[in-house]
């Protein structure tokens, strides 16, 4: 419960804003004040800002009261400035608007778009933004600008600093301040006059320090994210220039950033990789020194015990497993504008490199499929090395850099203090061309004794980079808590007392961030540490790293994978140790809907977790202990699939008779009442509901063709007809045996068709027993239909296949769009429709990697297909139905995607069309019609 100040702050926000965006439960708390670091700091009030006058209140308000207030976009940051014990305000899913200059020269955004998000929207211009973080893909551009976060190709001279061409923030008095807009300036001007007049001061005093000033400036020569921005002072004479750079790094100790201007970078059409091994890392980074007089973009070193860590993933070379101990690799990329001169470049750097021993030679490949695997998985080695981690234990990183002459020595050095501290499992990688590596460890902070053992292997650290070599201790990730009290130590006496300077010009009041870059605690990187705790096998290796989070549908309705596993642990440790049984209980009670109910299980978040963690398993398994009580009514639903397939068809026609007689509004109306009456426990009606499909016929066929499929028609599409807009055809089933039948296929039905049923519908509910038992039964019709796997087998949904790929691995299976490009299609002539249209893979097709094969078909069928930019649908089954808040968060942005000229969108799963069609009002359909639609049997046409 808040008390004190914090409950008056809580009410004064409530007054403004309303309570559906401000939390301080302990479920909310908890789940939101959580980072990818390893610190934790619970905040007491979590507020998810909409607009820029709300940040500017709460600032104000947060001051009356003196209560500080930390800023976080995606949480994704590794050195704990995401976190807070006070007011935590998230800018995330609300900040999300975008701007493109007219030559595509600049991109303003708000803080939260990810830097994935805004080279996507870049793309179709061929250009890119600067900073190129490994988290790019899940890091949002407020995090990226604040902690001038950079990356692998980016270096010194394109990371947020070099490009940022202007920022709209809110300042600690709560002041708006827009850089770019001259009305802006001159405001501000007349009401801050003291605060430019000391700005200006402070580059006065730098400017006559000349041992300072060259101090700067070589800081600055390589990556540096340590402490305050001082090249702003040297750099620029303007106070606004300045500000708008000091704001760059300075991890939100300064102001909040509500909308930034970056100049956008061209990106070079051709690339090429090359993963090369050299006998020890001593030779590898001399290699590196070569390396930089030549035409590459990239040069990422990663250590023997870094490739120990993804030797077996996809897309790695088997002979990693037969390396040296003390081998070491270079990743590099070269890029150009022609082919021609890519491979002059590949020419240039295979010569520069042809006197150096490596152990596997220069083989360069412009395959896109195969390069990016490479990177792919050079970009989630800090999570795949955390995922390794003895239980128990959790992972850190540190990110330092040196003068590239001196980066061989100092590198060795490295790696014999982590050896002398028996950090022996320790990973070392990084962006070599620029200097900067990351070393990687899993640490253990349950003991006095192992947290001394951490303190003196950071101070060994700390000591050797800044003294003997005059690197730095953060390059990239920013200064953080974990080193805040080495600051000083880096930079003198002199420098940090600019710092302080700076820090109270903008926030006197010390309330933005306190503690972060800037701490007189020497020992603060040792406290607040998180504790590890383990709660299921499925997600113990999880880092928190939040890359699972852009693709979650439920991610800012209720909560991401991460926010799920967070709290998961947290209720396991609470449950086995008994202590705070009430806050136990409130977790669990709101975690019952925000972690369990709104969970699609959709399995996207493994995709794009870098250790293939499905927080869906997860969730499965706790339905899985819910359901158990059930398990006899699962059952019998599984025994006898026919009355149920044929009951659900006779309902559904008898709401599409009331529909038709009420029509959709009278009809809409209803049903929400009786829903409301029900307290939501029947089912959402909607105008896009079918009505209930006609009874198959699966006489087996006697055309004696030599082409044999064996088609499984799933239990959705076995209950579901059409939808009302597109009555006039004929249902998915009889469409696709015609589709079939003229591609000149005999097709073969299962037997007992009628009962089967791939055990989706049970698994997905926790109902384990009965969905296995429906697998197998549907492996056994399966197997003899096809003649031990002699024939191949389509199923007409997607999802449904999904699962019995998941089962099935005794014969070959197949999707329809797989099934239509592999076995139709070449018996078939297409005349494509004049027509723009819309596609949407669902997550089943996303998983098997299959959705560029719907684009590709669907592009042979009309003339232009429109893609949006969407991960999920949300409908997740039957879930759209009992909770459609899921399905409209998860569709939220369709509609503003799809062109007006737009009126038919295809997809390939029946509940999820029914989602899309109602919240993009277009009639979404199966790809089967729009390709039975435009074919017709080979040479056809000429006859």
């Amino acid at each position: 419960m808040l008390s004190g100040k914090y409950k008056a702050l809580y009410e004064q926000i409530v007054r403004e804003t309303g309570k559906k965006n401000i939390f301080h439960d302990s479920l909310h708390t908890l789940a939101y004040g959580t980072d990818a670091s390893f610190y934790r700091l619970i905040p007491k009030i979590v507020i998810k800002a909409s607009n820029e006058n709300e940040v500017s209140s709460i600032i104000k308000k947060c001051a009356e009261h003196s209560i500080p207030v930390t800023f976080r976009a995606a949480g994704t940051s590794l050195s704990g400035q995401a976190i807070s014990d006070s007011v935590l305000l998230i800018a995330g899913e609300n900040w999300r608007k975008y701007s493109i200059a007219l030559d595509a020269s600049e991109i303003t955004f708000q803080p939260g778009v990810t830097g994935g998000m805004a080279n996507s929207f870049l793309s179709p211009f061929g250009k890119k933004i600067g900073p190129d973080p490994a988290s790019v893909n899940a890091a949002m551009i407020g995090g990226i600008a604040a902690n001038n976060a950079s990356g692998m190709c980016c270096g010194t001279a394109a990371n947020s600093y070099k490009t940022v061409n202007g920022i709209r923030m809110v300042l600690a008095d709560g002041t708006v301040l827009d850089t770019r807009d001259k009305e802006s300036r001159k405001s501000f001007a007349d009401t801050h006059r003291k605060m430019l007049s000391e700005i200006g001061i402070l580059a006065s005093d730098v400017i006559e320090n000349p041992a300072l000033t060259d101090r700067i400036r070589r800081k600055y020569s390589i990556k540096n994210t340590t402490g305050y921005s001082l090249n702003a002072l040297v750099d620029y004479s303007d106070p606004f220039d300045i500000i708008e750079h000091l704001m760059i790094g300075s991890e939100g100790t300064l102001g909040f950033i509500s909308e930034i201007t970056y100049k956008t970078i061209d990106v070079d059409p051709f690339r090429a990789s090359a993963l090369l091994i050299f006998p020890d890392i001593f030779t590898a980074c001399n290699a590196v020194k070569i390396l930089k007089t030549t035409k590459v973009a990239a040069v990422e070193l990663v250590d023997r015990t870094g490739l120990r860590s993804v030797e077996g993933q996809d897309g790695m070379p088997d002979y990693l497993r037969s390396l040296d101990e003390n081998a070491c690799a270079l990743l590099i990329e070269t890029t150009a504008l022609s082919k021609d001169a890519l491979h002059e470049n590949i020419s240039l750097v295979s010569k520069s490199l042809s006197g150096d021993k490596t152990l596997t030679g220069i083989t360069f490949t412009d395959i896109p499929e195969e390069y990016e695997k490479l990177w792919k998985i050079r970009k989630g080695l800090f999570p795949s090395v955390g995922a390794m981690r003895r239980a128990g234990t959790t992972v850190v990183i540190e990110d330092v850099a040196f003068p590239l002459e001196n980066l061989a020595e100092a590198t060795t050095e490295l790696q014999s203090i982590l050896v002398k501290h028996n950090y022996s499992d320790a990973v070392i990688f990084g962006h070599a061309l620029e200097g900067n590596l990351h070393f990687v460890f899993a640490q253990d902070f349950g003991t006095e004794e192992q947290v001394k053992r951490y303190s003196e292997m950071m101070n060994d650290v700390s000591v050797m980079v800044t003294g003997k070599y005059d690197g730095s201790l953060k390059a990239e990730h920013g200064t953080g808590r974990n080193m805040a009290p080495f600051v000083e130590l880096e930079w003198g006496k002199d420098a940090y007392s600019l710092m302080k300077r700076i820090k109270n010009i903008f926030d006197p009041l010390n309330i933005l961030n306190p503690g972060v870059i800037l701490n007189s605690d020497p020992s603060v990187h040792l406290k607040n540490l998180k504790p590890v705790y383990q709660s299921s096998e499925i997600t113990d290796k999880c880092t928190e790293c939040g890359f699972c989070e852009s693709s979650c549908v439920s991610a800012g309705l209720t909560l991401s994978p991460r926010q799920r596993i967070v709290i998961h642990r947290e209720l396991s440790n609470l449950k086995k140790t008994g202590h705070q049984p009430h806050i136990a209980a409130e977790i669990a009670a709101k975690f019952e809907y925000a972690g369990n109910e709104t969970c699609a299980t959709d399995g996207l978040c493994a995709i794009a977790c870098p250790v293939k963690i499905d927080c869906g398993k997860l969730i499965k398994s706790i339905r899985f202990e819910s359901a158990l009580e059930h398990q006899g009514t699962a059952g019998w639903i599984g025994n006898n699939m026919g009355r149920v397939t044929s009951a659900a068809a006779k309902a559904l026609n008898a709401v599409h008779l009331f529909h038709l007689i009420l029509g959709s509004g009278l009809m809409k109306g209803i049903s929400s009442g009786i829903r409301k009456v029900s307290l939501n426990h029947i089912p959402a009606w909607n105008k896009y509901m079918p009505k209930g499909a006609r009874r198959i016929s699966v006489l087996q066929e006697k055309n004696e063709s030599s082409m044999k499929v064996v088609y499984f028609p799933s239990c959705i599409n076995r209950s579901m007809g059409v939808s009302r807009e597109y009555r006039k055809e004929r249902q998915l089933s009889e469409t696709f045996i015609d589709l079939i039948h003229k591609a000149g296929y005999e097709i073969i039905f299962p037997e007992k068709s009628e009962n089967l049923c791939c055990g989706m519908a049970f698994l997905s509910k926790g109902y384990i027993e009965t969905g296995k038992k429906k697998s197998g039964e549907l492996e056994a019709a399966l197997l003899k239909a096809s003649d031990n796997g002699r024939y191949p087998v389509v199923c007409d949904m997607s999802p449904c296949l999904y699962t019995m790929k998941d089962n099935i691995k005794s014969m070959k299976l197949f999707e329809p769009v797989e099934f239509i490009l592999d076995h139709l299609i070449e018996h078939l002539d297409i005349v494509p429709l004049n027509e723009t249209i819309t596609v949407f893979p669902v997550c089943s097709m996303k998983k098997m990697g299959i959705e560029n094969k719907l684009i590709k078909l669907a592009q042979m069928c009309a003339k232009k297909v429109i893609v949006p930019e969407t991960n999920c649908c949300g409908f997740a089954g039957d879930r759209g139905f009992t909770f459609p808040e899921l399905n409209r968060h998860g569709l939220r942005n369709l509609k503003s995607q799809i062109p007006g000229e737009v009126t038919y969108g295809y997809s390939n799963s029946r509940t999820c069309e029914i989602g899309l069609s109602l919240n993009s009002g277009v009639s979404f359909k199966s790809i089967v019609y729009l390709v039975d639609k435009v074919s017709v049997p080979k040479k056809a046409i000429k006859a």
